[in-house]
């Protein structure tokens, strides 16, 4: 099942909440998932695979039209999209827009109109009322993937009312293998510590990984900058940002993996051109 949505609906969020367990970043700043993330939850012997994905957007940046192909493809590539809308800043002509683009391929929709716990009961119930009107025949949640709130509700919707398929289960790969998984951690923090003037689109790979005799694990990643002027803004006064980042890192990790973690981040900055390849390591698994 696809998770899609305009930049900013809670996309990630609602990802992870359905998870219990932090596969994809959250942060403030638009398009912060740039590559598709899939998960499964597995709920009374069956199992549901989620795939998180970036912002669909329209931009002639080259970024952009990658993770716009990329999480349209998703939409044909499952059984169920869910569409997720926030409630509380998305109007009728924009969820009237984005379930015809999809209606027009004969895509199976459920609608999860999210971010209710932002609304004021009033506000709540009236807009709700009018998109309900609206899409008599479309199946709609209202949800806040944040306070987890008609997250079970829907669950078992999927659970009771959809066909599974008795097939061999998919087998989640280690997370702690993933290096794109790594640096998206490392990715989440930087974005959360540095000013606007520095883009979503850093790059990122991971150098190293070493498992350690008492069990612990260490990583180098480097951060790849395209502006000399960024390097101050994301190391700090007297390297306080940076250790900041990386200390907010090696928790989500060691919480993710309950294991000890050594992080060391290392800035290098690179000339880009149209023709300069990206450094991050995509999907890349260890072992």
């Amino acid at each position: 099942m696809g998770i899609l949505g305009k930049p900013n609906t809670g996309k990630s969020t609602l990802f992870n909440t359905l998870i219990k367990k932090k596969h994809s970043i959250v942060t403030r700043k638009a398009q912060t998932t740039r590559r598709k993330t899939t998960a499964v939850l597995v709920k009374d012997e069956k199992q549901i695979i989620f795939t998180d994905t970036p912002g669909i957007i329209t931009n002639k940046k080259n970024i952009n039209r990658g993770m716009f192909k990329e999480a349209s493809n998703v939409a044909f590539e499952v059984d169920l999209v869910l569409l997720l809308f926030n409630i509380k800043k998305d109007s009728i002509d924009d969820i009237i827009e984005s379930v015809k683009y999809f209606e027009k391929y004969q895509i199976e929709l459920v609608l999860l109109l999210n971010k209710i716990d932002l609304l004021a009961t009033e506000d709540f119930y009236k807009r709700v009322s009018i998109i309900k009107d609206h899409f008599k025949n479309k199946i709609i949640f209202s949800i806040s993937g944040k306070k987890n709130i008609g997250i079970d509700q829907f669950i078992n919707y999927l659970i009771k009312n959809k066909n599974f398929i008795n097939d061999k289960p998919f087998i989640q790969k280690d997370l702690s293998k993933n290096l794109n998984y790594l640096t998206e951690i490392v990715r989440e923090k930087v974005l959360e510590n540095v000013h606007d003037e520095i883009p979503f689109n850093l790059d990122f790979k991971v150098e190293k990984v070493e498992n350690n005799k008492d069990m612990s694990v260490t990583i180098h990643i480097t951060i790849f900058l395209k502006k000399v002027s960024y390097k101050p803004i994301i190391i700090g006064k007297n390297g306080e940002n940076i250790k900041k980042i990386s200390m907010l890192a090696r928790k989500d990790l060691e919480k993710n993996f309950n294991k000890k973690f050594h992080l060391f981040l290392f800035l290098k900055v690179i000339k880009y051109n149209k023709n300069t390849k990206s450094n991050r390591s995509n999907n890349d698994y260890l072992g």
